[in-house]
């Protein structure tokens, strides 16, 4: 299931296939992360990939020249979370296309912890939430916060979501009403 049906790109794994993206990042550990893997993407997702590198400088400079051919490339640094982030972003194929790379293994990634909780609450809530999920970000809610708001979550988003990666499936179903 895909949030939007009316786009006339190719789905984010073929447009990653034609990048050639296993090649571009042969020896890095990475994972493919965000909308379109969970199937609530729309119109404007974009890709965003999480690689793990011990020197992230030196691996977005690898990526910045093997992607020098893509006149909207362009890199910088992040510092929140509280550790440095270098994001290298480009557009292919009608999809904007993110690496986060940072010196953090993926299973601590922000964005990779995000991601595997996101995925677990679509499949325990089911079709209908993540059609909620779907309209709340059609409507420009972001993603962490269309999830936080559709389970009454308050305060940042981006960190309470994470209160419930830890948590059995029983004792989240039992957290939230059987509406959702």
């Amino acid at each position: 299931m895909t949030g939007d049906t009316t786009k006339k790109k190719p789905g984010y794994d073929e447009a990653l296939n034609c990048l050639g993206l296993s090649k571009l990042l042969g020896g890095v550990d990475y994972e493919i992360i965000g909308t379109p893997p969970l199937g609530i993407d729309i119109a404007d997702s974009d890709i965003d990939i999480a690689c793990f590198s011990s020197a992230p400088d030196a691996l977005a400079q690898r990526l910045s020249t093997a992607l020098a051919n893509h006149t909207d490339l362009s890199q910088r640094t992040l510092s929140f979370p509280a550790y440095k982030t270098v994001l290298v972003s480009f557009n292919f194929m009608g999809w904007p296309i993110e690496f986060f790379i940072q010196n953090k293994l993926l299973n601590e990634q922000f964005g990779v912890r995000h991601f595997l909780l996101e995925k677990r609450l679509l499949a325990l809530f089911g079709p209908r939430f993540t059609q909620r999920v779907i309209e709340l970000k059609q409507q420009g809610v972001k993603t962490e916060p269309a999830f936080a708001k559709l389970l009454g979550i308050t305060g940042d988003p981006y960190l309470n979501l994470l209160s419930l990666e830890n948590l059995p499936d029983q004792k989240i179903r039992r957290l939230f009403p059987p509406s959702l």
